[in-house]
């Protein structure tokens, strides 16, 4: 005898009991579902798994990776948690500045950092980019069940990739109502893992922004300023249009007004 799921949606026997297993997680694997389920030889659950598939109750991530459906959708409650189960590697840029309660909107790409895979992954109402970063990739903590870029590295990752971030006007906000950077460690991943227009990039962004009168550490900006080496732009991609900052050594392609909007216009 079979099972109607919904609406006009026939499921069998074994169909349902596996689905009764799976539908009390959000996703699971095969490897979990021949756990749950002894009895079941691996070549009839993933027989199983593309019926259910076909039938909407699943939606393959990845192969060997699963997002249930329940209540007639697939619901996404935690997409950070589902993103790092796709690849692993630590949610970043706008999103760990969402996790730290830094940007004010709900972002509906979710960008992870790993070390070597980079692809948009369509799920539901979110994107899931996946941003290699190599030897980037470090400076991670485990909250909330997750595991995201400290802090310190998630404003690192921003002045690395503000595209990422959403612009320097993202950014310096954000910054600004931050209350736990450790300057100390922000300084290391620059020490270790940055390139000299980066450090100017980043030591102009500082500099301007102390007209909110924000404050770090002058060994910071002391430190940046000693990067200076040759001329460069502020977004490395867009045309060489604007003021040259003679300090830095570097042309403001995007406009001091635009990079404090929040400030000067908020």
């Amino acid at each position: 005898m079979g099972y109607y799921m919904g609406k006009n949606i026939y499921l069998t026997k074994s169909e349902q009991n596996v689905f009764n297993w799976i539908s009390k997680t959000d996703i699971i694997t095969n490897k979990e579902i021949k756990e749950l389920l002894p009895n079941f030889d691996e070549k009839n659950i993933n027989k199983i798994c593309y019926k259910l598939m076909k039938k909407k109750y699943l939606r393959m991530l990845k192969k060997g990776l699963y997002l249930v459906q329940k209540e007639g959708k697939f619901a996404i409650e935690n997409p950070f948690k589902i993103a790092l189960f796709i690849y692993h590697g630590y949610i970043g840029f706008s999103s760990a500045l969402r996790f730290y309660g830094l940007i004010e909107y709900e972002p509906f790409t979710i960008f992870v950092v790993t070390k070597h895979h980079s692809k948009n992954i369509p799920v539901g109402q979110y994107s899931f980019k996946y941003v290699a970063m190599g030897e980037r990739a470090v400076g991670i903590t485990y909250s909330e069940d997750i595991f995201v870029s400290t802090i310190e590295k998630t404003f690192f990752d921003c002045f690395y990739k503000p595209q990422y971030a959403g612009g320097y006007s993202t950014i310096t906000k954000a910054l600004k109502q931050q209350r736990k950077m450790n300057w100390d460690r922000f300084l290391y991943f620059f020490k270790n893992f940055s390139s000299n227009s980066l450090c100017q990039r980043t030591g102009y962004i500082l500099d301007i922004l102390r007209e909110t009168d924000f404050s770090f550490p002058q060994k910071l900006l002391r430190y940046l300023e000693n990067r200076i080496k040759t001329n460069t732009k502020l977004l490395p991609t867009a045309p060489s249009q604007g003021e040259f900052i003679k300090k830095w050594k570097l042309i403001d392609n995007v406009g001091k007004e635009n990079i404090l909007s929040w400030w000067y216009h908020g």
